[in-house]
């Protein structure tokens, strides 16, 4: 496997703490895509493949690409 066949994430989860204004405590996180530095965050564990998929619809694409594009 080539090195441009791969991504790689940083992916930081935490737990806030309840509030007045939100009194259950909630996940909350970030997702960072290496190669790029562009981070992401996130309020629902639920989003997190939302925030992935695209880097890895873009790398299927590219690997139909013909020979030399």
């Amino acid at each position: 496997m080539a090195g441009d066949d791969l991504h790689s994430f940083i992916v930081r989860i935490w737990l806030e703490e309840s509030t007045a204004e939100a009194p259950q405590p909630s996940w909350r996180g970030s997702v960072t895509h290496v190669l790029s530095g562009r981070r992401q965050f996130f309020v629902d564990l639920d989003m997190l493949p939302r925030l992935i998929r695209p880097y890895l619809e873009a790398l299927v694409a590219e690997s139909h690409l013909p020979e030399g594009e």
